[in-house]
């Protein structure tokens, strides 16, 4: 009886000189990646290169491009074209702008209205 307490007595030792401590267990998990995925565009993070770029190129570049008709009334050709008062001007006071089928969803524009309300940001 004695060496069958000495053989478990043994045991437990050894399992508790390779057993991991609660802090050594969470040290070995691993770190949660960042999200790979591209970022929701919301209306605290809009920017010209997130979400307005693409916007004006592709409801704004058919007429206003280089090769567009409506080119000599403005002309979009980056950022700089995009900030002019003009542009905000056509789209949200007036409501002349865009004109054809380049319509503007409710979503989209209350993000264009963000970008210009936050100083059009880069």
């Amino acid at each position: 009886m004695k060496k069958q307490n000495s053989i478990f007595l043994l045991a437990a030792i050894t399992a508790l000189l390779f057993a991991c401590s609660k802090k050594q267990a969470e040290e070995l998990k691993p770190e949660t990646p960042p999200p790979t995925g591209p970022t929701t565009v919301t209306t605290a993070n809009v920017t010209y290169t997130n979400f307005t770029g693409a916007l004006f190129q592709t409801k704004c570049g058919g007429c206003h491009g280089a090769n567009g008709g409506a080119k000599g009334f403005w002309l979009f050709n980056g950022i700089s074209s995009a900030k002019e008062v003009r542009v905000n001007n056509a789209i949200f006071v007036t409501k002349t702008m865009p004109k054809g089928n380049n319509t503007i969803s409710e979503s989209d524009k209350a993000l264009l209205k963000a970008w210009f309300d936050k100083g059009m940001p880069e």
